[in-house]
């Protein structure tokens, strides 16, 4: 009896919360919604008529939906090579004894606490300038031209930016993972006359395949929203070269002033968000129990 008293008092004094982290997350998406049936545009306020599935059938069929789905994907999957690879290898380096290795530890994990948007506006301005860059400087001193990143390559150049943002995450995580394999096993193997390579393929790499399965899951959900570095750095362009899904929300709700259909693409990237989500869910689910 006194258990279940216990148990009611628990509910009655978390229920305010929970009310609140519902209506949190309840009303905005009700309201985009809501919104996403209606001819809500800023330049004509008062005439909202609905128009049920007419911004979704505008949205889907635009031009600008289809490249924004291919360099998302691009986006993620580039960003998820890079850091997966090169965590991998930073967490070995980093496992190993050297001299200063907390300095190390820290000066390679501090990227992933610079805001989005400060290290788009470092790598804009102070390195993939093609004037006053850190790197047509160093092509003009090897006699090379300047190449100009956001115009010739805008995409790869924010996958760059993203990958050195999210690297230390990586490599935090998979470093944890390193430091856990039995020091012994590796020893052992070496002394029996497996090589460098045949160590990491047959004893590191399958101990640290649960950290990667981690790793790419949250990194992939955090990928999908990817908006403040195309913002600052090339605004979506040029033409339609660096627009992902987020963005071309942005676009059509703050750049175009159509609501309705800004709030139609906002539930069609929940939508996707989820899917993907719940396959990464799954897959990572039948890795771990394996």
């Amino acid at each position: 009896m006194a258990t279940q008293h216990s148990r009611a008092a628990a509910r009655l004094m978390i229920s305010p919360s929970v009310i609140l982290l519902l209506g949190w997350m309840l009303i905005p998406l009700g309201l985009t919604l809501y919104f996403s049936f209606l001819r809500y545009n800023l330049l004509m306020p008062g005439a909202n008529p609905f128009v049920g599935w007419e911004n979704y059938s505008y949205f889907l069929s635009d031009p600008a939906f289809k490249a924004a789905i291919v360099n998302t994907l691009l986006l993620v999957v580039g960003v998820l090579v890079i850091t997966v690879v090169g965590g991998t290898l930073l967490a070995i380096l980093l496992d190993q004894a050297m001299w200063g290795q907390g300095i190390v530890r820290i000066l390679v994990i501090a990227p992933f606490f610079v805001m989005p948007t400060v290290s788009a506006l470092v790598w804009k301005n102070m390195f993939m300038n093609p004037v006053n860059g850190l790197f047509a400087h160093l092509a003009k001193f090897l006699g090379l031209p300047p190449f100009d990143f956001f115009a010739a390559a805008p995409l790869a150049s924010i996958i760059g930016i993203v990958s050195w943002q999210w690297l230390p995450f990586a490599t935090l995580i998979l470093l944890t993972a390193m430091q856990s394999l039995d020091s012994e096993r590796l020893e052992a193997a070496e002394m029996d006359g497996a090589g460098p390579l045949s160590r990491f393929w047959y004893m590191v790499l399958p101990h640290l395949s649960r950290a990667i399965t981690v790793v790419i899951l949250i990194q992939t959900i955090f990928l999908l929203s990817v908006f403040a570095e195309i913002l600052v750095t090339t605004n979506g362009g040029p033409g339609n070269a660096s627009t992902n899904l987020t963005y071309l929300v942005y676009a059509e709700s703050l750049l175009r002033f159509d609501v309705g259909t800004g709030s139609a693409g906002g539930v069609v990237a929940i939508i996707l968000a989820n899917i993907v989500a719940i396959f990464l869910m799954r897959m990572i689910g039948k890795n771990l129990d394996a």
